[in-house]
């Protein structure tokens, strides 16, 4: 007997933030893969009966497809963990198109993206009723082409819309304020940044466009940050450094 791979969407990092159907999942695994972990507390807090193994894509990219198929044809209950929700900027659209391909049966297990956890966590408004209907989320790169995809986005705030934007590291601050504000954005508009959005040591600020740059400097935020750019984004919380109040272990 075959079981279908089940390709698991791990939510933001903290073991809380898992799905009853994931969690099940991963209870019943034979073989649990991964290749990028934002966090490891989810396999140190749950005690897992399955084989875990980490699969380095960088080196072969076709290691995890192989991995899924060998376990799949012993007939071995898989689990392949992916950060967030698996097809939110995470591959797991290629994967399943893999597994289809190669006449494999899979399953889906939504997780939470790091945008929807940290506007939750931290009680950011995202859209308004009767005033704004747009949320997008954005993953900057330093082409041509994904600047003018900013730009274009941009305009959109103009109309009250909102935009998660991930990036790499602080460097790149200057440029991302710079499209924005080309495409007629106001220099005050709001900008809530999370850092290390469910982990222990998460943290969120409230700032502008214009001192965006100057304020992620001053504080030194950790890695991975997230902006969230609208004119109705605020932090809504009473902190602005939140850890979750709920234990780790289940």
């Amino acid at each position: 007997m075959k079981y279908p791979i089940t390709i698991i969407g791990m939510g933001p990092g903290n073991p809380q933030l898992l799905t009853l159907a994931a969690k099940k999942a991963l209870d019943e695994a034979d073989v649990i893969l991964f290749d990028c972990m934002p966090d490891d507390s989810l396999l140190k807090e749950f005690n897992f009966k399955a084989e875990i193994k980490a699969i380095d894509k960088k080196i072969d990219p076709t290691a995890m497809l192989n991995e899924m198929k060998k376990h799949y044809d012993m007939g071995k209950k898989v689990c392949r963990l992916k950060p967030g929700d698996a097809l939110m900027f995470n591959g797991g659209g290629k994967e399943a198109r893999a597994l289809k391909a190669n006449g494999i049966d899979f399953v889906m297990i939504p997780g939470i993206t790091a945008s929807c956890a940290a506007i939750n966590i931290f009680a950011i408004p995202t859209t308004e009723m009767e005033e704004s209907d747009v949320s997008v989320n954005f993953v900057y790169h330093n082409n041509e082409k994904n600047h003018q995809l900013l730009k274009e986005l941009a305009n959109t705030l103009k109309y009250g819309s909102t935009i998660h934007i991930y990036f790499a590291n602080t460097d790149c601050i200057a440029e991302i304020v710079t499209i924005i504000t080309s495409a007629g954005v106001s220099a005050d508009m709001p900008v809530a940044v999370t850092s290390r959005i469910s982990a222990k040591d998460q943290t969120s600020v409230m700032t502008t466009l214009a001192k965006v740059e100057q304020t992620l400097r001053a504080i030194d935020m950790k890695r991975p940050m997230l902006f969230t750019v609208g004119q109705y984004v605020e932090i809504l919380s009473k902190k602005q450094i939140i850890p979750l109040d709920i234990p780790l272990k289940v």
